[in-house]
């Protein structure tokens, strides 16, 4: 009787706040990017709440496509997948206390690049595929090019484990002229020559993400590509659409007087008189702060200055130029147009930060519908 009630009123209630997903944005990013070379494969990089889209609703949605992994940070957002019956193969790319594989046998993949790691997953959870994860210069996890060849002399005794996969990460590709992309990719191939050496010949080969899968490396032998901005259409390719619009609501209106000071510390001063609207959503729900003064939001298509400092549930705005604002009237937060002052990336630009911070601190109870 409970559970009948708390669909009920799931269904019924109203938020203010919202974040639309499309459906056939993703669906068509996915098929570009998996047009650009045949030969390798787009994972899905879900990560983060799938960089604050939201993980289940992504899943969801590509699970159907073929993928050969969905890639995850955690064991949490792994079970996650697992509770909603996500049937793609799960890749965890972090770090996992060991401790936790004990508890019972999953129907993982797992990065991994220290032997302790190894040897519980060997007795915990025989028969799961593992994917080592070379550094090949960025300097963060991963085991380093002098340790491989001890590192693969070890697995062998760990025969009841599937070497899946040889990975690694690039650091730079934003910066395609950064001699640390030819180091990393030349030291990947090295770490494949190793592999041959001891006759591990693993399935998938990746190093590329986002913008790496514009790169030419040859010589590698890549069948995969772990993917996450460009899938949300975050991205200077005109080809790739963005994914995630938010909404809010004009929840009220007031007239403020030239000389008014509007919001914590009174930062923005009425220079004459205008109209004001008060929405339901700040830097908890996801508006950076960094956009007080600075940012906007569209009403009807009208352009919309945030003033005042963006507080921890409420944003202010600017209505002067909206033709009779009401109460309840659709906000378009974050808008899905790069062309908008609103959206992702030039609210990245207006903060100083990247595309990331911005999405992944969208929070996780903001409902998400698929359109």
């Amino acid at each position: 009787m409970l559970d009948t009630l708390l669909k009920i009123f799931k269904k019924d209630y109203r938020t203010l706040n919202l974040i639309e997903i499309s459906k056939t944005n993703l669906i068509n990013n996915f098929k570009y990017l998996s047009s650009l070379n045949r030969r390798i494969k787009i994972a899905p990089v879900i990560k983060s709440n799938a960089y604050g889209h939201g993980i289940i609703e992504l899943a969801k949605i590509l699970d159907p496509l073929g993928a050969p992994f969905f890639c995850v940070d955690s064991l949490y957002e792994a079970y996650e997948l697992l509770k909603v019956h996500i049937k793609t193969p799960i890749l965890i790319i972090g770090y996992t206390d060991p401790q936790n594989y004990m508890v019972k046998k999953l129907p993982f993949s797992y990065a991994v690049y220290d032997i302790e790691t190894v040897k519980i997953l060997s007795k915990y959870q025989p028969g799961c595929g593992v994917h080592i994860f070379v550094d090949t210069g960025m300097h963060r996890e991963g085991i380093s090019l002098e340790d491989l060849p001890n590192f693969l002399t070890a697995m062998k005794q760990f025969k009841n484990l599937k070497i899946e996969g040889l990975m690694s990460h690039l650091a730079s590709t934003d910066d395609k002229n950064d001699p640390l992309n030819r180091i990393q990719i030349k030291n990947f191939k090295k770490a494949l020559t190793i592999c041959k050496k001891y006759k591990v010949y693993p399935q998938w080969i990746h190093i590329q993400n986002s913008d790496g899968l514009a790169f030419n490396l040859p010589g590698c032998r890549l069948n995969m590509a772990r993917i996450g901005l460009a899938l949300y259409g975050i991205s200077s390719d005109p080809n790739l659409k963005p994914v995630l619009t938010l909404k809010s609501k004009i929840i009220q209106i007031k007239k403020l007087r030239r000389g008014d000071r509007v919001g914590y510390g009174g930062t923005f001063t009425a220079k004459k008189d205008m109209l004001m609207g008060i929405l339901p959503i700040g830097y908890y729900d996801g508006v950076d702060r960094r956009l007080s003064n600075k940012g906007y939001v569209l009403v009807e298509g009208v352009v919309c200055p945030i003033i005042g400092r963006v507080s921890m549930n409420i944003a202010t705005v600017d209505l002067s130029k909206v033709a009779n604002p009401y109460i309840g009237q659709k906000v378009l937060v974050y808008s899905n147009n790069p062309k908008d002052p609103n959206s992702i990336e030039n609210a990245a630009k207006i903060c100083q930060t990247i595309p990331y911070d911005i999405l992944v601190h969208l929070a996780a109870p903001i409902r998400r519908v698929v359109v």
